[in-house]
């Protein structure tokens, strides 16, 4: 005798039972998987020196309670300037072409370059990062980071980091990287691609 009995009117009762429940078990089972969803949709972007720019996050969760919304900067692990010119290091290009999926610019420990808060969002209130005080940044929309003028020093990966309360499952983070370049350099970088 099964544990939940069901009634069965010709069979179509016990069948609709079963269908409703395995369509409810897949809803739920889709909520549990994807929780968090944070994506940047354009992963590389070239700026110019002194230009605003605007860094573009989209974000899902389940959740009810607003949501924290934090842009982190991390240093390049090498100068890539030189490379946006077409003249990288030989030892870069070796070490890269043994292992493509490797980057020497991007890839490296945290204690081997810069890391700092550029800002972060709860409810309607932007704090900036120490380092960022005084310039024009600020997060707009839900999670966009806009950069009023931007510097030399604004060059490397910045990650969109989601914290919600009560939606711990997914993927709470994605990064872009910013190029800053001036018009000089983007001249010749487009001259020297033909």
């Amino acid at each position: 005798m099964p544990a939940f009995p069901t009634l069965d009117l010709d069979g179509k009762l016990g069948k609709m039972d079963r269908v409703v429940l395995g369509w409810t078990a897949v809803f739920w089972l889709t909520a549990m998987v994807e929780g968090l969803q944070v994506t940047v949709p354009d992963k590389k972007k070239v700026a110019m020196l002194f230009q605003p720019t605007v860094l573009r996050c989209h974000f899902s969760t389940s959740s009810h309670q607003p949501a924290v919304v934090q842009w982190k900067f991390k240093s390049y692990c090498q100068d890539r300037m030189g490379e946006s010119l077409g003249m990288s290091s030989p030892r870069a290009q070796a070490l890269s072409k043994r292992n493509l999926e490797w980057d020497p610019y991007l890839d490296c420990l945290d204690s081997r370059r810069t890391v700092r808060v550029v800002a972060s969002k709860q409810g309607s209130t932007v704090t900036l990062g120490d380092f960022y005080r005084g310039r024009e940044i600020t997060i707009v929309h839900d999670a966009d980071l806009q950069i009023g003028k931007l510097m030399w020093g604004d060059s490397g990966l910045y990650y969109c980091i989601i914290t919600t309360p009560d939606d711990l499952e997914g993927k709470n983070e994605d990064s872009v990287e910013l190029l800053v370049l001036a018009e000089f350099w983007k001249n010749n970088s487009d001259s020297q691609a033909r």
